[in-house]
């Protein structure tokens, strides 16, 4: 039951959001800014300041990477297995979509709440070393395969254009500052501390605010006909890939706590920019935002789940 209640909080605040925006309290500009502030403003120094305090242990990790690398692959080869065999028989703009967003989870504006209330900040030291460690590789696997099932292999261009934005992430600059100043015994004042971590506590309640606005719930009126259209990816973001997820773990085991997070992470649902990113890719859109939708809603039971089999609750 504890498990409901751990997701309630947060689906509360999801719809305030949605409503907001709605009604006209919000505009599209307004969310935009919401999510501008919390991406380039808000997660910065929370990364930075989790990841600083969590050291190097960020670099003593190979067993993540490996295993994360490894199930983000065996994820992309089981949705496009079953979209070719029956899910998306035929449909190569579907199936780009389903390998694509396979694995592609809502970890910042969905996954580093829920995380945060089943751990607190403990919680948010481990998601910061998840995210440090496999960002190069969930970026570039997942575009990767989208492209390749789209044109025949990845484009050049499309992979350079990755490389170019994962550079200049502010996510993984921070991520790599921490790291820097952790290993080189750089001190944080704590005045500078005190305003990282005050700028961190808003992190949540923005993160949700915005992902309620840009969620658009008209859709779930035809939630019947999404949920017949998109029941195979749905089942492989929220079910298969965490699975898969927690095998390859006890194959490379890592510290408990990164597990729980690892794990929890990768049962998000998929994220808002899936959506996106279809669209500019040239992949199917709307099945995307239909994806979207299915799996958030769904999120509300299969968060709990995960939470009970790994003992979070």
């Amino acid at each position: 039951m504890f498990g409901f209640f751990l997701v309630l909080p947060l689906v509360i605040i999801i719809i305030t959001g949605n409503q907001l925006r709605a009604r006209g309290f919000y505009s599209a500009n307004d969310i935009s800014a919401l999510m501008k502030t919390l991406y380039w403003v808000i997660l910065p120094p929370l990364l930075f300041r989790t990841t600083y305090i969590a050291g190097t242990e960020v670099l003593r990790q190979p067993n993540l990477l490996i295993a994360s690398t490894l199930c983000y692959i065996i994820t992309i080869i089981a949705a496009y297995a079953g979209s070719r065999a029956f899910a998306h028989k035929g449909d190569v703009r579907r199936t780009a979509v389903s390998v694509f967003s396979s694995f592609r989870s809502n970890n910042i504006y969905l996954g580093f709440p829920v995380i945060q209330l089943a751990m607190g900040e403990a919680g948010l030291h481990e998601a910061s070393i998840y995210v440090a460690v496999t960002t190069v590789s969930f970026q570039l696997l997942s575009i990767a395969a989208g492209e390749a099932v789209l044109y025949g292999r990845p484009s050049a261009r499309g992979i350079l254009d990755m490389l170019r934005k994962l550079v200049l992430n502010p996510l993984i600059i921070s991520c790599v500052l921490g790291v820097i100043a952790a290993a080189s015994g750089f001190p944080i004042h704590f005045v500078f501390d005190e305003a990282m971590k005050l700028m961190s506590g808003a992190a949540t309640a923005v993160a949700l605010l915005a992902l309620g606005g840009s969620l658009d719930l008209s859709r779930m009126g035809k939630i019947v006909k999404i949920l017949s259209r998109t029941w195979f990816d749905t089942l492989i973001k929220l079910a298969v890939n965490p699975a898969i997820m927690y095998a390859v773990l006890l194959l490379f085991p890592i510290p408990k706590d990164l597990f729980n997070v690892t794990v929890m992470l990768s049962a998000m649902p998929n994220a808002v920019n899936c959506f996106i990113l279809a669209r500019g890719m040239g992949m199917d859109s709307e099945y995307a935002a239909d994806l979207v939708a299915a799996t958030t809603l769904l999120g509300i039971i299969s968060i709990p789940a995960w939470a009970y089999i790994l003992g979070m609750v």
